[in-house]
């Protein structure tokens, strides 16, 4: 099969289209994947800089993480699949190339409003927002959410998902461009964080009247944490 390979690493120069290995299903609950699109996230660029090693088991010169296609073929012991279906899910490397094989929970199938490249753009940064706001923090309709690093993958998708769950976005970001940009998809208010964390502290009373928010979705990490308590 054909795939994207890091050939050096850098610059896209350094991609080149190979032959490689067969992805075929060695396991008897695995699942062999035409891959119809893959997306592009973070942690491919990261691997064709060469500071992204991808996790063992997984081949380190091809990227992405992220893909949808159709079954192709199943092990004897997948139950939840047939050949034809779409599916789309997230894996550790290896994504872009023309076939994957991958355990049968680790797939989920496409809704039929999303397209091809459509689907491949979901599992990374839609499923994990997902996760964190419904299923982690239980959001409701009215209520007020806080998300850093808005203008990322996981945020522009988390602000969407807020919007569509009847709540409130508002973000941070490091650069002032990626809120600009965030703002249509229905972020409310917003700040650029530069320094200091205390400081979005104030903003956030100011935007919601003294209440502070409901859920705070910190894609940024431990410099965070004091600011977030606040």
């Amino acid at each position: 099969m054909r795939a994207v390979t890091i050939a050096s690493f850098g610059g896209v120069e350094g991609l080149e289209i190979r032959e490689v290995p067969d992805a075929a299903p060695a396991a008897l609950d695995r699942v062999r994947v035409r891959v119809r699109a893959a997306g592009l996230n973070r942690a491919d660029i990261l691997q064709r800089l060469g500071r992204y090693p991808a996790p063992p088991g997984y081949p380190q010169e091809i990227p992405g993480i992220e893909f949808a296609g159709e079954v192709a073929a199943i092990g004897d012991e997948v139950r939840s699949w047939k050949p034809g279906d779409r599916v789309f899910g997230i894996i550790g490397g290896g994504g872009q190339a023309e076939f994957v094989t991958v355990p049968e929970n680790q797939l989920a199938p496409i809704p039929q409003n999303l397209d091809w490249a459509e689907a491949a753009a979901v599992p990374e940064v839609f499923m994990t927002a997902h996760d964190a706001l419904s299923t982690q923090c239980g959001l409701l309709s009215g209520e007020q959410v806080l998300i850093h690093a808005a203008g990322s993958g996981v945020g522009t998708a988390a602000i969407q998902l807020v919007k569509a769950a009847g709540a409130f976005a508002y973000g941070t970001s490091r650069t002032a461009d990626k809120l600009e940009r965030a703002r249509e998809f229905g972020l409310s208010s917003s700040l650029v964080v530069d320094g200091d964390p205390m400081k979005f502290v104030d903003s956030v009373k100011d935007w919601t009247n003294g209440a502070g928010v409901n859920v705070v979705l910190d894609l940024v990490g431990a410099a965070y944490l004091r600011a977030n308590l606040q």
